[in-house]
């Protein structure tokens, strides 16, 4: 009964609105026009000559569903209404462009909202813009005219047997194939990926305010956060902090997994409630414009790390920073991810986690293929770009690290209760079980993440998302007196950049 008190409480808090605010600041700029047309000019050169769709997505299909903009159709347009497609057509030098997006209609306006209209996208897009209907008609005729075209969109297949067959642009794709079998017709998304890793000044200015305001959640769970709370108060204070502050949503699922629950990479349900002396990963990123943060912090619930909380903690954090010093331009890109498993593998051995750092196991059932053994507690990897998508591209040669680069260093280390469940049942793991079997109940239980979002420049790595990370920081902001009000959101992130913009 408290604790269902406290939480009314806290729903009222977060809902009330009498918190003093700033004056507004200047607000983070939109993406200009003619950023974009200069982006479709790139693509075009790299294409040559021929047609390019690029298709947007659909509306949701249930009404609870975010609707999140294809991130190719938005890098090159701005636009961000469903069931959208930009065409462009080269020739030579000669390009043509246009933005189809669907008529108004009244009567599904009543279900949707105001639709757009066609000037109102050519106002935002610089774009002639047509009815979506439209643009079947358009590519069957280029098809007919033998004019090559690329499609640009979701064409992967399914990751799970159960998923749906093909998506809504592979059958579009499919269906064009079908009426034209001779026609020279492709995937076009790699060339919109080599130009996505470039992050120009205001796609930094877009993404560092989304960074920005996942630390402020971040800041608000720590100032707030006590034994008793459940998963799920972390997930609603972390996402009414987006909100509030001006984020268009969450840009992946929220991840708040404690105790046990730590140990589980892409833990999803948030429903548990959280006991004292337990660790807490949160995994979160606000969507800004689009554009998507990605941090993670592990805190001790009640304040202060247990011996065995802490030595895992600080060797991922050792890690995070071996992956830091391994980032630089020119360097291969393994390099961070070599420094991270060494120091990882290093640190288990130290702690009986694993037998020595070059240790490994059997990885299948006939003991003829072998892993590391670090693999056991260290299952992914190190970092990945973020941008439009919260695993996008970023710059490199194919071997090396180039400037421009924005991306993650999470390493991260998870001592499942079920290791025993998890090696191959063969004679040998049997007897490394035997051997580690005292370490693995020691530190059971126990996962930690520590990720960041950096800008990789000439001169290093520029750290963007600031907030405590060492132990003693984490313990220190934990042990100060519990805040009973969220912070008053921010007017630079509130006074949204998208004025004008449907």
């Amino acid at each position: 009964m408290v604790t269902h008190i406290r939480r009314c409480v806290l729903a009222s808090v977060m809902l009330a609105s009498t918190a003093a605010h700033a004056q507004p600041a200047t607000a983070v700029a939109p993406i200009a026009i003619t950023e974009y047309a200069a982006r479709r000019a790139a693509l075009g050169a790299l294409a040559g000559d021929g047609a390019i769709v690029v298709l947007g997505k659909p509306e949701p299909q249930y009404d609870h569903e975010y609707f999140a903009q294809s991130p190719h159709l938005r890098y090159l347009t701005g636009w961000n209404a469903p069931f959208s497609a930009l065409v462009i057509l080269r020739t030579g030098a000669a390009q043509r462009e246009f933005l189809f997006t669907p008529a108004r209609n009244a009567a599904t306006e009543v279900w949707t909202g105001t639709v757009p209209s066609f000037s109102d996208a050519q106002r935002v897009s610089g774009l002639p813009t047509r009815d979506v209907a439209e643009l079947t008609p358009l590519c069957d005729s280029l098809l007919d005219a033998r004019v090559p075209l690329r499609i640009v969109g979701e064409l992967d297949g399914p990751t799970s047997p159960l998923a749906q067959a093909i998506s809504t642009d592979r059958a579009f794709m499919n269906a064009l194939a079908k009426r034209h079998p001779a026609a020279a017709l492709s995937d076009g998304n790699r060339l919109v990926l080599q130009l996505r890793g470039q992050k120009s000044p205001a796609e930094l200015a877009l993404l560092q305010a989304s960074i920005d305001i996942t630390v402020r959640a971040h800041e608000e769970v720590m100032r707030m956060l006590a034994p008793g709370w459940n998963e799920f108060e972390v997930q609603a204070l972390v996402e009414y902090t987006f909100r509030r502050n001006g984020a268009d949503r969450p840009g992946f699922t929220t991840i708040a997994g404690s105790g046990d629950n730590a140990t589980t990479l892409h833990y999803w349900r948030n429903d548990r409630e959280i006991q004292a002396g337990e660790l807490i990963v949160m995994d979160i990123g606000a969507s800004y414009g689009g554009y998507s943060a990605d941090v993670t912090r592990t805190v001790p619930v009640s304040g202060s790390f247990t011996t065995e909380q802490r030595a895992i903690y600080e060797l991922v954090r050792k890690a995070q920073q071996a992956s830091e010093q391994a980032t630089r331009v020119g360097a291969d890109r393994s390099a961070p991810e070599l420094a991270t498993a060494e120091t990882l593998a290093r640190g288990l051995a130290s702690l009986g986690l694993i037998e020595s750092p070059t240790s490994t196991y059997d990885c299948d059932i006939t003991g003829q293929q072998q892993c590391p053994q670090v693999q056991l507690y260290y299952m992914h990897g190190v970092g990945h770009g973020i941008g439009l998508d919260v695993h996008d591209p970023d710059m490199s040669d194919g071997n090396a690290w180039l400037a421009g680069s924005v991306i993650t260093i999470e390493p991260g280390v998870y001592v499942r209760r079920t290791m025993h469940e998890v090696l191959p049942d063969t004679p040998r793991n049997r007897a490394i079980l035997s051997r580690i079997r005292g370490a693995v109940a020691k530190y059971a239980g126990i996962g930690v993440r520590i990720e960041d979002d950096y800008l990789l420049t000439p001169t290093g790595l520029t750290w963007l998302s600031r907030l405590p990370r060492d132990a003693s920081e984490i313990e220190a902001l934990m042990r100060a007196p519990r805040a009973a009000t969220p912070l008053p959101r921010d007017p630079k992130w509130v006074e949204q950049y998208r004025r004008g913009m449907p």
